[in-house]
């Protein structure tokens, strides 16, 4: 640190100096990675210009995440420079920082090193979509560029096809078309009459019970919570979505990826066991 720094922000400083984002600078600030003269600094702290910083130990991005090939992974399909993986619930998809582990992408790198470089790279190696932690099923990543610039093209076209299940609480007959328009609302998506990104859902009744049913929802877009937001709307919540209104708080909610096609390719993730009620 020279004189010329003083004023900077620490976050702007460590950012500049390490070639990292800044959002991740601030990370690892809130970690209590920096210091100076034994006292941790905040994000928001200035330098004075004249302070020897110590840093401990993290992953630069430039590393790329951890693999972790001792990590179960099951593979449902390979083809093509794409690879399908069965998610299970309580498993993120990726992580959040270069140093977690015991994620899907960690798995992946481990068994597909090829994919660590490929398509958005960094915290998602090879991701083409992401499903929440608590959601099983199938997730593809690619193992080739052109491999995943093709199928992201699916994707943007909407002309791959995403099924899924749910079981959802209460008797919801027939079949649903819904038009929604969603916005980030902090922990939640919220259903607005303007604005907002496009939610557009077809849902079908597979097995109605006494007191829930099965149902199998078509996504045509990708918005975040969009099942979980669309079926609360319905008023028939995820059993197990606590966030969207249910009254059974099960550890997870019982929603799962079930098929998925991306040209040729298909794949189809098996019904979990805790869907039979």
């Amino acid at each position: 640190m020279t004189p010329a720094d003083a004023g900077e922000r620490l976050d702007a400083y460590l950012a500049r100096r390490l070639r990292l984002a800044r959002g991740y600078a601030e990370r690892l600030i809130a970690r209590g990675l920096v210091s100076a003269s034994g006292r941790r600094l905040r994000k928001g702290s200035t330098l004075a210009g004249d302070e020897v910083l110590t840093m401990g130990a993290f992953r630069h991005p430039s590393e790329g995440i951890q693999a972790d090939p001792h990590l179960e992974l099951e593979v449902l399909y390979e083809q093509g420079g794409l690879v399908a993986v069965n998610k299970p619930a309580g498993i993120p998809t990726h992580p959040l920082d270069y140093d977690e582990l015991g994620t899907l992408a960690n798995a992946i790198v481990g068994r597909f090193p090829e994919a660590r470089s490929i398509g958005f790279g960094g915290l998602e190696p090879g991701l083409l979509h992401r499903l929440d932690t608590q959601t099983s099923g199938v997730v593809v990543f690619a193992q080739s560029t052109a491999a995943w610039e093709h199928a992201r093209r699916t994707f943007e076209d909407r002309s791959a096809r995403k099924l899924y299940l749910a079981r959802v609480h209460g008797q919801l007959r027939g079949s649903h078309e819904l038009h929604l328009r969603l916005v980030n609302r902090g922990a939640r998506m919220r259903v607005v009459e303007q604005g907002g990104l496009p939610a557009h859902s077809l849902i079908r009744a597979l097995d109605v019970r006494t007191a829930d049913t099965l149902v199998e929802i078509d996504l045509r877009t990708g918005v975040r919570h969009q099942i979980r937001a669309s079926l609360a709307r319905l008023g028939h919540p995820i059993i197990g979505d606590t966030l969207y209104g249910s009254s059974s708080d099960r550890g997870r909610h019982l929603l799962h990826a079930w098929r998925i096609q991306i040209g040729q390719f298909a794949a189809l993730a098996p019904i979990p066991e805790t869907f039979e009620l």
